[in-house]
This record gives structure tokens, sequence and C-alpha cells, in this order.
């Protein structure tokens, strides 16, 4: 089986990639780690370059708690849309499973609403979807 999980470093993240590897050890054949580096029409190439390179140092520091034996790939993207750029990603990739978070890291999102870009990739996405939520 070969998962994309859309992993940004909120709480909702790490409990979809904790329940994958939990339920899903036995059948999984590949894990692609996927960060979306949100672009804005004023960032700069430095600002964008340093974005990337944090969200590199992320998907790598979460590829090491991955336990051995499974093919993990990470992917960093840059867009204008982070649902637009996951929807794209997984229309190619063509996964058997997208694993995400309800909410991002985003402080701004109400307490009990799904997340506008969860929201968007759930409606439009091509393969099958867990949505992960924090206790």
């Amino acid at each position: 089986m070969k998962i994309v999980v859309a992993y940004d470093g909120s709480a909702d993240a790490k409990e979809g990639l904790r329940m994958a590897l939990t339920f899903l050890k036995e059948t999984i054949d590949e894990i692609i780690l996927l960060n979306v580096v949100r672009k804005r029409e004023e960032m700069s190439k430095e600002e964008e370059a340093k974005a990337v390179e944090k969200a590199k140092a992320l998907l790598e520091e979460v590829a090491k708690e991955v336990k051995d034996g499974y093919k993990v790939r990470q992917e960093v993207l840059v867009d204008f849309s982070v649902a637009e750029a996951i929807l794209n990603f997984v229309e190619q990739e063509e996964p058997d499973l997208l694993i995400m978070g309800a909410r991002g890291v985003r402080p701004d999102i109400i307490r009990y609403t799904l997340g506008s870009t969860a929201a968007k990739v759930v409606n439009f996405a091509p393969c099958s979807i867990y949505i992960a939520k924090k206790k």
C-alpha cells in the first residue's frame, strides 16, 4: 500500500501518521511525507528558500521517527494553494490512501470546524482519505 501523509507538524498530522503506523503497519509499502509551503505574492526568493529548508528539516526529522522497514520519500512543494498542491500531487502519485490532519498549524482556525485545506481536499481527492484529529 502506498500512502501519502500531508505533514505540517500539527498535532493532527502527527496523529494521522501515528495511526497509519499503528493500524496499517503490515500493509504499507511506501510512505510519502508531503509538506506544502504556502507561497505568498509578497514572498521574496530568500523567504521562500528559508521556508522550503524549514519544511525539509521538518520532514527529515519525522522520517527518522518512522520505523525501519518502510520505503519513505519526502516531498516539499511550493504553491499559492496548499489544497491544490496536495490534490495535484495525489493525482500524479495515485496513492491508495491520503492521510492529513483535520486542521493545520494555524491558530486562527475555529476549534470545531474542519480546516479549509482539509475540506477542499476531502471534496476533490481522487483517492481514499483519512482525516486525523488529535484528542
